[in-house]
């Protein structure tokens, strides 16, 4: 479906996981309903705490219901600032104005170790290989991995460095959320991943590790990185001048 037309008119989404990652059930008005198909049905909320695919992460699944509604909301897109939920319809054939939205929680908190593990990992294989490592790209999906450029590391490098990344883990670090201008983030910040690319912002939204460097990210991230658990590296492979490290956590 062509989205323009939809999101039309429609005020901007305000992203309540930006100030609650952990939120799972909010209350919301309905901006805008669009039955496409018999089930297939998109909803513009004015708050949402789903979070759309972007920056590498996946979007969010759950729930939307209402009076006499019910919508298994399969993925989020976020288009010209609108967060558009797009589902099926389980129960009821219109939307009412009022509904509350419920995430899958077992999902995005999947998601929320994975990334905080990979904001760590860059960390951890900065301090193994003696420098900065670059990060290209990243995914929090299955499978899960982060890209960089250059040469991968050795086996061994890598085996240090998850070593090394459950050593952290085990001994636990709170992880903040802060807000500065693209000034500041250059004082804090200066070898920060891309940093020269970023779009033109006000302010920059940062991840603080607790002791490493902070990181600009719009993604959920968890409030302590004792909670991702167990660290793996799964493999490395080359790709001409740039490698991606698999990882999950357990």
């Amino acid at each position: 479906m062509n989205l323009q037309p939809f999101v039309e008119g429609v005020r901007k989404t305000k992203l309540i996981y930006y100030e609650d990652s952990y939120l799972r059930k909010f209350k919301a008005k309905v901006f805008k309903f669009y039955r496409e198909k018999k089930h297939d049905s998109y909803i513009a909320l004015d708050r949402t705490a789903f979070h759309p695919k972007s920056g590498g992460q996946p979007s969010d699944k759950g729930y939307i219901w209402g009076e006499g509604f019910k919508l298994r909301v399969k993925k989020c897109i976020l288009y010209h600032n609108v967060v558009v939920h797009y589902g099926k319809i389980i129960e009821g054939d219109s939307c009412p104005e009022d509904v509350t939205g419920e995430i899958d929680w077992d999902w995005r908190y999947l998601l929320m170790r994975r990334h905080t593990a990979g904001h760590l990992f860059d960390y951890c294989l900065s301090i193994v290989c003696g420098k900065p490592v670059e990060t290209l790209d990243s995914w929090l999906g299955d499978p899960c991995y982060v890209g960089y450029k250059g040469a991968a590391p050795s086996e061994n490098e890598l085996k240090e460095a998850e070593r090394l990344e459950n050593e952290f883990i085990e001994e636990g670090r709170p992880v903040s959320i802060e807000y500065v201008s693209f000034k500041e983030l250059l004082k804090i910040s200066p070898e920060a991943p891309n940093i020269f690319r970023l779009p033109k912002l006000r302010r920059y939204r940062i991840v603080r590790i607790e002791g490493f460097q902070p990181i600009p990210c719009g993604g959920t991230h968890l409030k302590n990185i004792k909670e991702i658990g167990r660290f793996k590296v799964i493999k490395a492979t080359q790709i001409d001048d740039s490698f991606k490290v698999y990882y999950d956590v357990f």
